[in-house]
Parts: C-alpha cells; structure tokens; sequence
C-alpha cells in the first residue's frame, strides 16, 4: 500500500505480525468444540469451513470467463469477465452476491478498490461483488474467525505478504491448482521474486497485486551543504559509512540534531541483510539459515552507527522529536534512508520542502551492486469455506488481471508483479518515479520473503535479537545462534503438529 510513510508501514506490518498466530490461535480456540485435528493441519469441522480441501476445478463458465493474473494469457487478460451489452443491461437479480474482504480504510486505496469492485459488477455476467472493508488495526484476525467459524467471505485481500504462508499451512486458504491450470497462468508471466511469494510448497495459493521493496533515498539539499555530490549516492556500504559520518551532527551535550544514516530506524534488518549477501531463509531446499557469516556481518555493521551515534538512546532521543507523518527524513534531519516505492507519492503532500533522490541499495565487498530483499505486498486468496468458490476466484482473477494491475500501481505508485505490466509504456511513462525500483528488478537478484509458516515468529524474534545487539546485551553471534534455536524449537514445534506440510 503506498498511502503511509515508511516508518509507519513498518510499525503497522509488526504490529499484524503480532495477530497472525494470536489471531488464527485465538479463532482455533474459540471454535474448540466444533473442530477436528486432521494430519495436515487444524481446520474447522463446521459444514461451511470444511466443505473442501482443494480448490476444485472451475466450471466450464468460470473458466470462459476467468482473467488470469499472467500477462500473456489471453489477449485480453484483465478484461475476460466482460459481458455483452444485452447481457450488461440484464437485471442484477439473476447474479449471485459475493463477499470480497478488503483491508483499505485509507483513501486511496479504499477508492481504487471502490472502482475496481464497480467495473466488475458492471462487466460480469454471473456475480455482484460486495466490498467489505475490514481495519487494517484487526484484520487478520476478523479474517481468521471468520474462516474458523464457517463464516468465510468468497475472495480476501491483505495489505500485506506476513500471514500467507502461515493461513496456507494451518488450512485457512486452499490452493488455486486447478484455477491456475484452466486460466492458463504461467511462472514465466511474473518476476521470479513475485512468483515465489504466491506458489510454495508444490502450489499457487493466490493472485498478488503489487509488491514492495526498498532502494536508498538521500537528501540532496542536505547532499550540498556537506559538499558531497548530490547526484550521486553511495555504491558501497563503505561509502555509506563515510557519507554518514559527514553527515551526522551532535550538540555541544552530545545529543543528536542530524543523522547521516541509521539502518535501524528506516528500512529493516532483511534489506540490510541482503547488501550484505545473507539472507535468513533457503526457499529451494526449505531451511533457515540464520547464524552464517554474512548475517553475523550485518549486525557488525549495525554496531558501527551504535558508535557512530552514541547508542540506541541517543538515536531514540532523536526520534521523539517527530511525531505523525512527520518522520526525520521528512523533516530534513535523516540524510539517507531506505525508501519504499510507495513513499515518493507521497512526498509533496506531508514533506513539500523535501528535495531528494533514489539508487540502488550500497552492498558490501563481493555483494553485487542491485542486491536487494522484497518486503511483502498485497495478495488476494482463497479462504477455506468459500460460499462462491469459483466466483470467488473469478472475481480475484479480474483484480490480478493487467488492467486491475495496472491501474492500482499506476495511482497507488507500486510495483506490479507482472513484467508485461511493469515494462508496459502506459505504465513507466506514468509513474517516472518508479524507473529506480523497476532498474533493480531488471537485474535479478531479489531476495524473496520466507516462505516459511513461522516466519512471524521468526520476525519477532529477529527484531528482538536486534535490540540485544544495539543494546550490547549479546555480541553479533550469540544472538542469531540463541535465534537459531528458537527458530528450530519452533520449527519443531509446527513440524509435529503439522506433518503433511
């Protein structure tokens, strides 16, 4: 979603990682006396959740008129649920009503959606979607009682990339096999980054409508008076630290009132990971990969600006100091951040004075330059117990179809999955903001997110290591191997109540 500052996506995104397990956990409890433990995983038993188990083949009708989320499927991906006037005049009493949950409470995002939804209704022969837009403070876990409780909507949309793996292996979204072999949906049509976000474990489990990441962002004016070249930023994190260091400003009391750059402030520590060629997660061979030298790496690096800056408190001082939208690199006090594609929209509104520019990520010796990490995206899925099933994904597909696709990362300034959409001149020659992010794709080397089902556990723990780190409450080492072996207990944990997965 492009509408909130960077600071504030990520503080949200923690804060629904949280309620990803409490939530479907808390379901799960609260239908205790109406479900069953299958080998797989633990589903409801009431007649709606557990109507299947597999997403079944659509009809002959669905498939006719199905958009798929590739770009090369049909000459006409996004639009195959028109329908011909006669038929468009025809009364909305002979289609079914379906129920589409939507987690866009803000604006834009809400009036996109709105549009969308609009043009569906009015080209679909067979079915009349009604929106229901859930907050974004809760909605993971409304989505998850829901499911729990028999109550499922027809089609769900998140605002975020978090809890996909886990509802997959708890049950609470069926995978999309047989869609995707009638619609004709192909790895080829997408970024290979993005279609390892919607097929794992030997499945698709949905459409994904954009997905995020972030490149640097440095204060040019900022750039100017520290007499560094505002037209370029730096290549490698050596730069970087050097940059920094001209860049920070400390009182007569030692107290901060400019900082060059803090990677624990903006951005997080998986991009800064990537730089530093780790990663925490081998989707191929389905391990973590948590303590290696790489990894150990960042966080020595994290140690240098804990130095740098005169401690985690110092910095946490500092940020007091702004409060909304108002973050300190709006505010011309933060030189250079990591930015996500949906921050520069955004700019003229809540930091008009900001003048700034975009590059690629800085890595480290032997890291090649355009390293990067995905962050999460909006992603459309199947819940289990879906009244409409083939409806459902009739109406998804629309949403992940080009059109949908294009026009909600056009005004949203997102990064369409699909590399027809992103390399499409209607859609580069209308968001030249976007040249920076699309340049990195180009170059093939994203980092995916963890397609592991306790990824949000592993997060949490992630970012408190962190703080043992900055905190010098741990060296480097010891926190990621204590993480480690909280990853692997957990991931015991799952495995034995989740043997099929």
């Amino acid at each position: 979603m492009a509408t909130l500052p960077l600071a504030s996506r990520l503080s949200r995104r923690s804060l629904l990682t949280g309620l990803v397990i409490s939530g479907a956990s808390a379901a799960l409890a609260a239908c205790s006396s109406g479900t069953s433990t299958g080998a797989g995983s633990s589903t409801p038993a009431s007649s709606a959740a557990a109507a299947a188990t597999t997403a079944p083949a659509p009809t002959s009708a669905a498939a006719a008129t199905s958009a798929p989320a590739s770009a090369a499927a049909t000459a006409t991906p996004a639009a195959a649920a028109t329908t011909a006037p006669a038929a468009q005049a025809a009364s909305s009493a002979g289609k079914t009503e379906i129920q589409f949950y939507s987690p866009a409470t803000d604006k834009l995002g809400n009036k996109i959606i709105a549009e969308l939804a609009d043009g569906y209704n009015k080209q679909s022969t067979k079915a009349t979607v009604k929106v229901i837009t859930v907050p974004t403070s809760n909605h993971y876990q409304k989505y998850v009682t829901a499911i729990a409780g028999g109550q499922s909507p027809d089609a769900i949309m998140t605002y975020d990339y978090t809890p996909i793996v886990d509802w997959a292996s708890q049950g609470f979204i069926l995978p999309m096999d047989d869609y995707q072999k009638s619609m004709g949906i192909k790895e080829s049509d997408y970024f290979p980054v993005a279609w390892q976000m919607i097929f794992f474990h030997g499945h698709l489990w949905g459409f994904i409508q954009e997905f995020d990441f972030d490149i640097l962002a440095w204060n040019t004016d900022m750039f100017t008076k520290a007499g560094l070249d505002p037209t370029k930023g730096p290549q490698t994190t050596d730069e970087l630290d050097k940059m920094a260091e001209q860049l920070t400003v400390k009182d007569a009391s030692g107290n901060l009132t400019q900082i060059g750059f803090c990677p624990w402030i903006t951005s997080n520590t998986l991009t800064w990971s990537a730089i530093f060629g780790g990663k925490y997660y081998d989707a191929g061979a389905d391990k973590w990969t948590i303590s290696t030298d790489q990894n150990i790496a960042t966080f020595d690096w994290y140690l240098k600006y804990v130095k740098l800056l005169g401690g985690p408190d110092k910095v946490t001082t500092f940020q007091k100091l702004f409060t909304g939208n108002q973050t300190p690199f709006y505010s011309n006090q933060l030189a250079i951040e990591g930015m996500g594609e949906y921050t520069p929209i955004t700019v003229p509104d809540q930091a008009p004075k900001l003048k700034f520019a975009n590059g690629w990520l800085p890595t480290a010796s032997g890291v090649k330059f355009g390293t990067d990490q995905t962050g999460g995206g909006n992603v459309f899925v199947l819940p289990k117990g879906a009244p409409h099933q083939d409806l459902g994904v009739d109406f998804m597909s629309y949403m992940g179809g080009n059109a949908a696709v294009l026009q909600w990362n056009v005004e949203e300034n997102n990064v369409p999955p699909v590399q027809s959409v992103a390399f499409d001149p209607n859609f580069t020659s209308k968001v030249p903001l976007m040249k920076d992010w699309i340049d990195v794709l180009k170059q093939n080397m994203m980092v995916p997110p963890a397609t592991s089902p306790i990824d949000p556990f592993f997060e949490d723990n992630l970012s408190t290591a962190r703080d043992s780190i900055i905190y010098g409450k741990m060296t480097p080492k010891a926190a990621l191997d204590d993480l480690a072996k909280k990853v692997d207990d957990q991931l015991s944990q799952f495995k034995a109540s989740h043997p099929n997965w």
